[in-house]
């Protein structure tokens, strides 16, 4: 029931407006619009507006899409204006709710040190389950960040959800409104109704000949072939080079040294803290004296953990023993890093001070692993530099493909080489043919869309070498042959004729006796015409749900949606037309609601939750002050 509760809320009746799109720690996937910020600066609720923002409100949209329509759908199909407003929008959104966490003070330290233990944690940037700055460093760059921006840009991003859930905190729905809406999808319906079989009127149909005939001369359109197209091609992948990287003398070797160097110095250490928060007392000299008293505990004997739990201010670890994981630093203060340098496991710090805080740290774990063998790590980096060295030569050959299609003048493709000659450019890359394909019979081994688009496209020709990039391979075709659609003679295409008649006379006259049902009084004579043919046929049923399997769920969505004594007509989606007296509605008996009630509860938060999702939608595009109404991106 539930299933069917949710499919009648989706579409039109209930949108889930996504605000954020959330970014938990990876990168962004989608590529660049091409934006160009030229003459003032854009600003929306007196935020500046960077290349960067636009990327992120780009690839907000296309979640957001493809929240709603699928993971295959493709963004890049839209038309151009749709996909301006969609970005346009989700940049509003972006921007109005930093501005508000700015505002509220959500954009700070504590926010950014949660990033950055996030980072820490995140298998993407460690190396054998240890963070590795370099690492990080890499793969930051090789998206186009710097370390600083990408950690400000999820630190503003993290403070925006935080601003978000914060106005959509207390989601609460009234004993009324889930009576109100199990009410509406549990009442119950008695009908009585007539169907007339498109498939079985279909199938008492009679063609001759003549008329066969006639129908293929008056809509040859319908019976031209698919254009047929074939293709050459040749495919960069980075596997193809792997066996062409040589390993440089004694790289392996030293590669080996320097992990064992800097293996000696990768323990780690975990760490505990007690806090005391300046802020929370009248002076620095009551704070420190409450410092101090947890000291003299500690020196006596307590249990650290206890009095973490007991004293510590810190409401994020106190509940934990203050326990703060693995020391790293770059998330921790210097401060931190000079007191526990010289301590063994379980020794504790003095009073460390720092602006706004007092702590007390303890050693709880050092945590020294055994070092890998040598040969487990010159497999390991052997195969990093075949990877790494792969790609380059690859890219070699990419780019050396540049100059061979392209003018670097004009940028316009030469078209004087032949993709045979290319490929004897390129490593004596073999050229492959396909057979003819139709758009609907396409089956290339490779299957991505952007070769199917290409090859069928208007702007496409024969014999001009055309490069497309895809994610782990590049493919460079050229468009062999294309067969122009001709008209199939009648012989070939008669079973097609005589399909597409029956299925017109069919759907002309199941209407005609529509028309003739309805025009009929008497019961006694629609009696009397329900029997004169074997596929329309007559009944009724009663207490009829919403999402019965009884009828087609479109006939039952009209029958709900209609007035009760009325007599509705509905094409189901297979063509047989329902004519349908609605003799009542009943609503549900006590236990059914009682039983209904439970299942609607925890749907009734999510419904609320969406609510509140739109109206801050709603009020961020209220409250905006922009000034690119008249830019174009």
């Amino acid at each position: 029931m539930m299933e069917s509760l949710r499919n009648f809320l989706t579409g039109p009746r209930l949108i889930f407006v996504i605000l954020v799109c959330a970014l938990p720690f990876v990168f962004l996937g989608t590529s660049s619009i091409g934006s160009v910020f030229n003459g003032p600066s854009i600003t929306i609720n007196g935020e500046d507006i960077s290349e960067l923002d636009l990327q992120i409100a780009q690839n907000t949209a296309v979640q957001r899409f493809k929240n709603i329509y699928g993971d295959e759908f493709d963004f890049d199909l839209l038309d151009e204006d749709i996909k301006r407003e969609s970005i346009k929008q989700e940049l509003i959104v972006q921007k109005v709710l930093q501005s508000g966490a700015k505002s509220m003070g959500f954009y700070n330290k504590t926010t950014e040190d949660k990033v950055k233990k996030a980072i820490v944690r995140n298998p993407q940037f460690q190396d054998n389950g240890v963070f590795n700055e370099n690492i990080f460093g890499a793969q930051v760059n090789s998206n186009g960040y710097t370390k600083e921006v990408y950690i400000d840009l999820l630190t503003k991003l993290e403070a925006s959800e935080l601003y978000r859930s914060s106005l959509n905190l207390f989601n609460f729905v009234t004993e009324y409104e889930l009576v109100e809406l199990a009410t509406l999808l549990e009442k119950k319906s008695d009908i009585k109704y007539t169907k007339i079989s498109f498939e079985g009127l279909k199938n008492e149909l009679v063609n001759t000949s003549e008329e066969l005939i006639e129908y293929y001369k008056n809509n040859e359109i319908l019976f031209f072939s698919d254009e047929e197209r074939s293709f050459k091609y040749f495919v960069l992948e980075q596997s193809d080079y792997k066996n062409k990287v040589e390993i440089p003398e004694g790289y392996l070797e030293n590669a080996y040294e320097n992990y064992i160097l800097n293996f000696e110095s990768s323990a780690q250490t975990r760490i505990s803290h007690i806090m005391i928060d300046k802020n929370n007392y009248d002076s620095t000299d009551s704070a420190s004296k409450a410092i101090q008293d947890v000291e003299v505990l500690l020196t006596n004997g307590n249990n650290f953990s206890d009095v973490a739990s007991q004293y510590s201010e810190d409401i994020v670890t106190k509940d934990i023993g203050g326990d703060l994981e693995y020391f790293d630093k770059d998330i921790f203060p210097a401060q931190f890093e000079e007191a526990i340098k010289d301590l063994n496991l379980n020794e504790i710090t003095d009073i460390i001070e720092l602006e706004d805080t007092f702590h007390i740290l303890k050693i709880t774990e050092i945590n020294k692993q055994e070092p890998l063998s040598e040969d487990q790590i010159k497999d390991e980096v052997m195969n990093e530099l075949i990877e790494t060295e792969s790609l380059a030569l690859m890219n070699d050959d990419f780019n050396l493909l540049e100059d061979l299609m392209f003018d670097n003048n004009s940028g316009e493709i030469q078209g004087l080489l032949s993709i045979e000659e290319i490929a004897s450019s390129i490593s004596n890359k073999k050229v492959s043919q396909t057979n003819a394909f139709t758009k609907s019979n396409y089956d290339f081994y490779i299957p991505d869309n952007v070769i199917r688009d290409y090859l069928f496209s208007i702007d496409s020709k024969i014999d001009q070498p055309y490069a497309i990039e895809l994610s782990d391979k590049l493919i460079v075709i050229s468009i062999n042959s294309i067969s122009e659609p001709f008209l199939m003679s009648y012989e070939n295409v008669v079973e097609d004729v005589a399909y597409l008649l029956s299925q017109s006379k069919a759907e002309e006259k199941i209407f005609l006796m529509e028309d003739e049902l309805k025009s009929i009084e008497s019961q006694e004579d629609k009696v009397t015409f329900i029997d004169s043919y074997n596929y329309v046929t007559q009944d009724e049923f009663v207490d009829v749900k919403r999402y019965s399997s009884l009828l087609p769920q479109e006939v039952l969505n009209m029958i709900f949606d209609s007035m009760p004594n009325t007599t509705i007509s509905v094409s189901a989606k297979n063509g047989d037309m329902y004519l349908v007296e609605i003799v009542k509605f009943n609503q549900p008996t006590e236990s059914e609601m009682n039983e209904a009630l439970e299942q609607y509860s925890s749907f009734g938060q999510e419904t609320f939750a969406s609510k509140m999702t739109e109206i801050i939608n709603q009020d961020a595009f209220k409250s905006v002050r922009t000034n690119f109404d008249n830019v174009i991106f």
